[in-house]
């Protein structure tokens, strides 16, 4: 049996969370702009910048607001309520943590200042230029914690990224609310060998703590 030895968390309604929610980005997707909202999370650049490869560009009152929105959105990270504890049982129990999203350039210092904690991998989506669910993103998660993908579950609050994606890549996968759900109580004895074995070593470190 492999034994998972990382948890690999997928960011924005995982780990942290945008408490004053404008969706710029996800707006952008949405409409005629959606390239250069790809674009702006597959490279290490601002929105601004990425505007400039639209011809005609947006007004600029257009460009501000949605700077604007960006800038509220960034200032509102904030860790998820719960997190914390899981995070440090999860160091307890010796298992190694990384993050892997989908993810503008602004967003990311935000991100790191709202973590409890130092990561042991980080692949973001505007450094590496690749989205999930491409495979190849969580084999480069793989390489950085120097483990193989069946020994890493990921965990996220989107199905076809955070879930579909590394299982087809070959690795073991949950939603968050699953995970926040069995890491209060023991998973079904129907559940992968893989799962009950790793929640069991993690109630173990629950358990030190407690004691």
């Amino acid at each position: 049996m492999t034994k998972i030895r990382a948890v690999c968390f997928d960011a924005f309604g995982t780990v942290v969370e945008i408490t004053d929610k404008r969706r710029t980005f996800q707006g952008l997707v949405n409409n005629i702009y959606t390239d250069i909202a790809i674009r702006a999370m597959t490279q290490p650049i601002d929105l601004r910048t990425a505007l400039k490869f639209l011809n005609p560009a947006p007004k600029e009152e257009e460009i501000a607001g949605w700077e604007a929105d960006i800038a509220a959105e960034c200032a509102s990270i904030k860790l998820r309520p719960g997190i914390k504890s899981i995070w440090a049982t999860l160091k307890r129990a010796q298992l190694k943590i990384a993050v892997c999203s989908n993810l503008a350039a602004p967003y990311a210092m935000p991100m790191f200042d709202a973590l409890p904690d130092e990561l042991d991998g980080l692949v973001l989506s505007y450094r590496v230029g690749l989205m999930k669910p491409h495979k190849e993103i969580y084999s480069l998660v793989a390489s950085q914690l120097r483990l193989t993908l069946p020994q890493i579950l990921f965990v996220g609050d989107r199905i076809e990224e955070d879930v579909l994606g590394p299982a087809a890549a070959g690795a073991p996968a949950m939603p968050i609310g699953e995970f926040e759900a069995l890491f209060g109580f023991a998973p079904s004895i129907f559940a992968p060998p893989t799962i009950v074995e790793l929640f069991e070593r993690i109630g173990a470190a629950k358990g030190a703590k407690a004691g």
